[in-house]
């Protein structure tokens, strides 16, 4: 259920998103559409705010939900609800100091004002977008994820994507206002979080059991010790890719992160759509590692990084194919980035998924403090790398500091840990990594056949080139994965599974 919500909401999430920034760039226009690119990047990066405090509370769960301990749930959605009221606050208030350094962040920030832009409003209705999504009960969703029912907060994300999407088509034709569009996007995130914990309330009554009793300072600081650990990797995550459009903003300018957010929306629609899918197994993680069964845990593992490698390789080889001629397409040729942007980011996407899996996996086994330090030093790496290349190699430049910095931390050493503190080092870290490489050689070369072929074949005939290039990619890719690992444990268990829930859908639909 999670990964079928996860699959088709994005599917909505991408057409939806498509539909209004076509109207978005008609109505305002290429500098509206940079300045709410680089804020919305600035904003996320106030998300550290949050320290990991999710991912710790969620590990936590795992145990009383299993044993159906609903005093010991109420106790720690008591300590979550406290602990999200401050992240809230901190959020408004950090982003509040922010804005005297708007004009350091915008290259020819003076032109914002002959445009009849006001860039501190827009920022501050940014930040009250991103703080409200610490309030309004937002907490309360933690306890239908934690019961490994997360398809429960995706289908109401999409609804409330779906009705604010429509409601900023029409008022942008209408009023063609940026104040307006920013407002039902705050409207949106306020409605989505009331309606979550309306649901949460009612699957979960005991989660407001009223009690003066709160969790032991012990465990508290034992939280508190984990969610530093889980604030680099969060760091991590977020400054890599936050600081890109701050980059490009500061060294290249407004227009340039435009164009670079028309491609971001794929990044950021697979990335959504990476962390849905994962999310929706997370728990299942936990739970699974709980049983102490290695071997059946490690078969899980090995599958689970077949399906990324799948999941991974064909979404970075439909980018580096597909995505110039969708936007040649879709806006025309002067919005189209050159090459290698899509080839670059392609590799940023299969790295990506890897990224999402191991972070996943190693959260589900609590492994918070054995590699705190690696994301600081990836951080280090992507700041230095995209600033040394970026007046070399323009836009290009900043992507490469990414993989630069994905590859030199997370892809060797996340492995290494899982391998070494998850399993207890009973198996080979070698074979990991061997299956890793395998698997980004095989993406390499399927990725270099498609693009020779989407080269020549039906080439030039618009909205049916894309079409059809993304049907081949999205055919080939998942194929030539599959048949690289033929006979293998991991694609039989991965087989076999499909075959489990054909099986199972065949039945109800007789039943029915």
């Amino acid at each position: 259920m999670n990964f079928a919500s996860s699959i088709g909401g994005q599917f909505i999430t991408l057409l939806m998103q498509f539909i209004v920034r076509t109207v978005f760039i008609a109505t305002l226009g290429k500098s509206y559409l940079g300045i709410s690119s680089l804020f919305s990047n600035i904003l996320s990066m106030l998300s550290l705010a949050e320290l990991g405090v999710g991912s710790a509370i969620l590990f936590k769960l795992y145990k009383p939900i299993a044993e159906e301990n609903h005093h010991r749930i109420a106790l720690l959605m008591k300590f979550y609800k406290r602990i999200y009221q401050a992240i809230g606050i901190a959020v408004f208030v950090i982003g509040l100091c922010l804005i005297p350094f708007l004009p350091n962040l915008i290259k020819n920030y003076d032109r914002l004002s002959q445009l009849h832009i006001n860039a501190v409003l827009v920022f501050v209705l940014f930040l009250f977008k991103s703080a409200a999504s610490y309030f309004f009960f937002a907490y309360k969703s933690a306890i239908i994820k934690a019961h490994q029912k997360a398809y429960v907060v995706s289908l109401v994300q999409y609804a409330f994507l779906t009705i604010s999407s429509i409601a900023q088509i029409v008022c942008l034709y209408v009023f063609k206002s940026f104040m307006v569009y920013v407002t039902i996007l705050i409207l949106e995130v306020i409605g989505q979080n009331i309606f979550v914990a309306i649901l949460a309330n009612r699957m979960y009554p005991y989660i407001n059991e009223k009690t003066d009793e709160s969790i032991s300072k012990d465990e508290v600081v034992g939280i508190f010790k984990d969610c530093g650990a889980l604030f680099l990797y969060r760091l991590n995550q977020v400054v890599i890719k936050a600081t890109d459009n701050i980059v490009i903003s500061t060294f290249l300018g407004l227009d340039l992160v435009a164009m670079y957010s028309n491609y971001y929306i794929f990044y950021n629609t697979i990335n959504t759509l990476f962390n849905k899918l994962f999310d929706s197994v997370v728990h299942s993680f936990g739970n699974l590692h709980t049983t102490g069964n290695k071997k059946h845990e490690y078969e899980v593992f090995e599958s689970a990084n077949l399906i990324t490698a799948i999941l991974g390789a064909t979404a970075g080889v439909g980018i580096f194919v597909v995505s110039d001629e969708f936007v040649r397409t879709w806006i025309g040729k002067d919005w189209e980035l050159a090459h290698p942007f899509a080839l670059l980011m392609g590799i940023e996407l299969f790295t990506l998924a890897f990224r999402k899996i191991l972070g996943r996996y190693r959260n589900a086994m609590g492994l918070f403090q054995q590699a705190k330090w690696r994301p600081l030093a990836g951080m280090i790496i992507n700041l230095g790398v995209s600033i040394a290349l970026v007046n070399i190699w323009g836009i290009c430049g900043v992507l490469v500091g990414t993989i630069v910095a994905d590859w030199s931390t997370y892809m060797w050493f996340d492995p290494l840990i899982i391998n070494k503190y998850g399993f207890e080092g009973i198996y080979s870290i070698k074979r990991y990594y061997f299956k890793f490489l395998k698997y980004f050689a095989t993406a390499c070369a399927v990725g270099a056949a498609d693009y020779a072929i989407c080269s020549h074949l039906l080439s030039g005939h618009g909205w049916i080139s894309v079409i059809i290039h993304a049907i081949i990619c999205g055919v080939t890719v998942p194929a030539v994965m599959l048949l690289a690992c033929f006979r293998s444990a991991e694609e039989k268990y991965v087989l076999e599974l499909g075959g489990r829930y054909v099986k199972r859908f065949k039945k109800k639909r007789y039943r029915g």
